[in-house]
């Protein structure tokens, strides 16, 4: 749980009173945490299987990247209805290879 530190998460401004309530965010919260693990997963063990690799913080290749960098790795590809015509932009080939292992073509009109 080391993402509760992280001051964008803002744990302290979480206040719950009641027990039940307590607990039913700690079963969010694995919950969450097991969807990101199966996601990262799933993406390290694809890229394995391709032989294929993406870049690290440093722009070397790493066949083991975490979740939280791909995110950030899409964070300026845009999305835009230009004319009528929706467009993806900003869209690197290492961007093709995550969406593609990860089943997400469709979304990123590669399809």
């Amino acid at each position: 749980f080391r993402f509760l530190k992280d001051p964008l998460f803002f744990a302290e401004s979480t206040f719950l009173k009641r027990p039940e309530r307590v607990m039913a965010l700690g079963m969010v919260m694995a919950l969450a945490l097991l969807v990101y693990a199966l996601g990262e997963w799933a993406l390290r063990r694809r890229l394995w299987e391709a032989g294929s690799s993406l870049p690290d913080q440093k722009g070397r290749p790493t066949a083991k990247p975490t979740l939280r960098w791909v995110f950030q790795l899409f964070m300026w590809v845009r999305l835009v209805e230009l004319g009528g015509k929706w467009l993806v932009l900003n869209l690197a080939p290492h961007h093709e290879t995550a969406v593609r292992l990860l089943g997400a073509g469709r979304y990123y009109l590669l399809e």
